[in-house]
């Protein structure tokens, strides 16, 4: 809505319409310039929301590097000067189009390919002239009246050479959600820093979503830095190698110039049939009385981009500032503001917090990307995905298979859901002891019991405190102060968690399918029976897993309950052979929590205060029965117990098989 309240700015040369928005430092203006009768983006400095000296000095470096950058992929400034009544202002263009936040493009690879494209060269001719963008993000990137991509907001670019630095070293900036490992960790960054943003960007146009989600900043940045590369969707499967390699943890690992990257879209343009060129479908100008609403997956209102518009353009405002006050040698002279130059606001607002007030599309710059969204998920290449052990190799691309009925799929058929563990098909029934078993529906169980790797990436992206733990039988144990980091013996990320309690187990599972948008929750223990016995042989307990060690057994004096395992403690999931299922360590390793409570009658809701868990850990004897079950209090973790995830499973409900 117009805001006629206040008397809008005179500015010579320029007819202002109507105000666009209004931010923590600047107000937005609508105007014509009268000497080409074009529209543009006025930002008009609030002298009393102006920044203290180290903003200023850092929007004067801004200026000075962004006068080097002339590309037809960057977004260009006007003008600076004062309006009529003293305050600052900055000129760019008025950009009708919309951000590449307000477009959903899942089903458009062409257009995908054309813009990280554009996008990649960008980068490359500003990380020639060694600037560090720092913030690739979807929001900073604008479309023009014909609908070209345009990278914005350099206010947080950093110089590698010629200018002093003003952000500290270990210091962050930037969009939590976009940034890389190194960025996140505030280590020093060069231009692979940006094309790992360009890769998440790219992931993101794929999916819809970004790739890791938190309750904060923090918890995305250290997903950024901890958890593995999520799968994309298998019908964008010959996107994954890319996105892996632009993704990649290690700077080393990862495209080493933005051409490369380059080079790495040509190929997936050949698997879609696109040329190396994609053109871009031109729109007309909207009309401005009435420029067009955001719309699209991340669109909130008319106004959204004005308010990026008014952050940014303080960039150059302050910067002009300092120009009027100190002007710098490369720009003294009248005039001599290169037209290629472009600014933004540095001193950005912290990336979980909502922005003042709403813009509207056609602005040149763009507000800060929330850092809550983003989603840890199954492993890359180089990392171990959830619920299983680590893979030395990226799955190649194939065909999407169709999806079954639950009467098509065999028993231990595999099954994955994007974003989830490895997982096996338990049909409902089957024969054992010449009998017929059946518990109703067939389900899903993780192939591998949850890891530390998977419970740190709960724990990052819930902040979910560690629960107290005691070993089995000893009272005296919640003294050392045990937890499932420091369980009192040692462990590595590929080995099964210990000392969770049930209630961060229930917590997990829940995190888990909301992650996965699945349904996921603790087996019942006549579930985890069921599947601990399918097809069991005769063969002794020992065979089969990670149960007493004679070590321990000699302790004890019971050598003949012990197994000859080489395991005193946890072993690293699947190091046992799987049963007839292909599931692994339902004999021994760890016992696991179920959904059931203690009690006939009772819930496993809040209420209940005692659950049961199933089967064998690694110091109990191999004569006792594999599906032994006990409870135990549900807020205190075990040493001896973790968890397995189970997967509801009915025919509109079933992930696409595949490993």
């Amino acid at each position: 809505m117009n805001d006629h309240s206040e008397q809008l700015p005179h500015i010579p040369g320029y007819d202002i319409t109507r105000r666009l928005g209004r931010g923590g430092m600047a107000d937005v203006f609508l105007g014509i310039q009268s000497s080409l009768s074009r529209p543009v983006a006025i930002k008009v400095l609030a002298v009393e929301r102006t920044q203290g000296e180290d903003t200023v000095t850092r929007f004067e470096q801004e200026a000075l590097t962004i006068a080097r950058l002339d590309h037809p992929n960057i977004v260009s400034i006007f003008d600076v000067g004062r309006t009529g009544d003293g305050r600052l202002y900055y000129v760019m263009p008025y950009l009708p189009n919309g951000d590449l936040s307000t477009r959903d493009l899942r089903d458009d690879e062409a257009q995908v390919v054309a813009i990280i494209r554009s996008l990649a060269r960008a980068l490359g001719y500003a990380h020639k002239l060694g600037i560090i963008h720092r913030d690739v993000k979807p929001e900073n990137v604008l479309f023009d009246k014909l609908d070209r991509p345009l990278l914005a907001d350099f206010g947080i670019a950093l110089a590698a050479e010629g200018f002093a630095r003003v952000t500290r070293e270990g210091s962050t900036i930037g969009s939590s959600g976009y940034m890389s490992p190194e960025q996140s960790r505030g280590f020093a960054i060069d231009g692979r820093a940006d094309l790992y943003s360009l890769g998440v960007v790219a992931y993101e146009m794929l999916s819809g979503e970004l790739p890791y989600k938190g309750p904060d900043t923090l918890a995305v940045a250290l997903a950024h830095v901890e958890q593995p590369i999520p799968r994309l969707p298998p019908r964008r499967r010959r996107w994954q190698a890319f996105i892996d390699k632009a993704m990649a943890k290690s700077p080393d690992e990862r495209f080493q110039t933005a051409s490369q990257m380059e080079s790495a879209l040509d190929a997936v343009a050949g698997q879609i049939g696109g040329k190396p060129e994609a053109a871009y479908d031109t729109k007309p100008l909207p009309s401005l009385a009435a420029p067009s609403p955001a719309s699209g997956w991340r669109a909130h209102s008319g106004l959204l981009l004005t308010v990026a518009l008014i952050i940014a353009g303080a960039a150059m405002i302050a910067y002009a500032v300092r120009r009027l006050q100190h002007p710098p040698p490369a720009l003294v002279a009248a005039g001599n503001v290169d037209p290629a130059a472009k600014a933004a606001d540095a001193a950005r607002t912290p990336a979980s917090a909502a922005p003042a007030s709403a813009a509207a599309p056609g602005a040149a710059a763009t507000p800060d990307a929330s850092a809550s969204h983003g989603e840890t998920s199954t492993a890359p290449a180089a990392a171990p995905p959830v619920g299983g052990p680590a893979s030395d190799a990226a799955p190649a691309p194939a065909p999407v298979p169709p999806r079954p009925h639950l009467a098509d799929l065999a028993a231990g058929a595999p099954l994955r859901d994007r974003a989830g563990p490895e997982l096996v098909f338990v049909p409902g029934k089957f024969a054992r002891d010449g009998k017929t078993v059946d518990i109703g529906n067939g389900f899903a169980l993780a192939r591998y019991e949850v890891t530390r790797r998977d419970y740190a990436a709960f724990v990052a992206a819930t902040g979910r405190d560690a629960s107290k733990c005691r070993e089995p039988h000893s009272p005296l144990s919640l003294l050392r102060k045990l937890s499932w980091r420091e369980p009192g013996f040692s462990q590595d990320d590929s080995h099964p968690v210990v000392c969770v309690s049930w209630a961060d187990a229930d917590a997990y599972v829940k995190w888990l399918a909301a992650r996965t948008h699945a349904r996921y929750r603790l087996p019942t223990h006549a579930e985890w029976a069921h599947a601990a016995l399918w097809g069991r042989s005769g063969s002794g307990n020992c065979a089969r897993g990670n149960l007493l060690d004679d070590k321990r057994a000699l302790l004890a004096k019971d050598t003949d309950k012990g197994c000859s395992d080489g395991f005193e403690y946890t072993a690293a999931v699947g190091k046992f052979k799987p049963n007839r299922l292909g599931i692994h360590d339902l004999v021994g390793n760890v016992s696991e929590w179920t959904s059931d409570c203690k009690g006939a009658g009772k819930n496993s809701g809040a209420g209940c205060k005692e659950h049961m868990f199933s089967g064998n850990s690694w110091r109990d004897e191999a004569t006792r029965a594999p599906d032994y079950q006990d409870d135990a209090g549900s807020d205190v973790g075990y040493t001896t117990i973790g968890l397995r995830v189970l997967r509801e499973l009915d025919d509109d409900n079933i992930p696409v098989p595949g490993k």
